[in-house]
């Protein structure tokens, strides 16, 4: 049986990850549309859109000629100008000027013409940013930018560590209070420790901006102060502390939002979900270090 789950939980990781892995390579696919072309007397005038969902990349682009109704392009048009060549950036009406008698003695036939894209290589700069939210005010975001990349996000606040003595929820007063000699009240004060560790990936999909979307694990506790007391002759025995499980969550926590670049400072608006039961805006300002 536990051989069986074993096999189980690591098909669901495969699959998981070649869904993961498809995705990005869908999103990141270009395609060229509205290929457009006239005739002005010795040059023709090629007209093309280069588009992609995620931006920021550039192409390496070349253009070839079919005289057979596109059964075969085996003409490359090099005496050109305009968007062809390399490092060509994404954008509608592209355009190219070939000049044919320079390539060719002339064009005859069912003439068309077939676009090449090639993605270069990205280049993807380190980045460092504040990440916080007014339940965090302490937090972390590291990864890199361009085209789709990671990052590490990390959050909390000065109590995340914080230790209890004890446990109760709303129908049981304290659940584990063991002693008989000593009796509690609570106290007026109250903490809210929270904290969460995530990873995701940030895709450039507007010309001026990036999109993030991450998971990981947080946890939100909330804390009553505890005084205990002797029977005997009321005197303060200790202070502690108790944990409320109706109001203290943990497990998945995912976050998303936007980063907007001006120049190289960072803009970061955002929100997290933890256990899909706690929403929190989030916000940050950081440095992007491009080569």
């Amino acid at each position: 049986m536990g051989v069986k789950k074993s096999n189980y939980l690591r098909m669901k990781k495969t699959l998981l990850s070649i869904f993961i892995i498809l995705f990005a390579a869908t999103i990141n696919a270009q395609s060229i549309k509205n290929i457009n072309w006239e005739s002005d007397s010795t040059k023709i005038i090629l007209k093309y859109d280069l588009l992609s969902f995620i931006k920021g990349n550039t192409y390496n682009i070349q253009v070839f000629c079919s005289t057979d109704g596109g059964y075969t392009y085996n003409t490359a048009l090099r005496s050109t100008l305009g968007d062809i060549g390399t490092d060509i950036s994404l954008g509608r009406k592209k355009t190219v000027v070939w000049d044919v008698f320079k390539d060719v003695g002339g064009l005859a036939g069912m003439v068309s013409f077939k676009v090449v894209a090639e993605r270069n290589p990205m280049i993807r700069d380190f980045f460092i940013s504040y990440n916080g939210s007014l339940e965090t005010p302490i937090g972390l975001q590291i990864g890199l930018l361009g085209g789709i990349s990671p990052y590490l996000s990390l959050r909390g606040n000065t109590d995340f560590n914080f230790k209890n003595n004890y446990v109760y929820n709303d129908i049981e007063y304290v659940l584990n209070y063991p002693y008989e000699t000593i009796y509690f009240v609570y106290g007026e004060a109250v903490k809210h420790p929270r904290y969460s560790i995530t990873a995701g990936i940030n895709a450039q999909v507007f010309s001026k901006g990036f999109v993030y979307l991450g998971a990981g694990y947080g946890e939100s506790r909330l804390l009553w102060e505890v005084k205990e007391f002797n029977y005997a002759d009321d005197s303060l025995y200790e202070v502690s502390w108790a944990q409320n499980n109706d109001y203290s969550i943990k497990g998945l926590e995912l976050e998303g939002g936007l980063i907007i670049p001006i120049k190289k400072v960072l803009l970061k608006v955002g929100g997290s979900l933890l256990s899909f039961k706690e929403p929190a805006y989030t916000f940050g300002i950081g440095y992007r270090f491009s080569k």
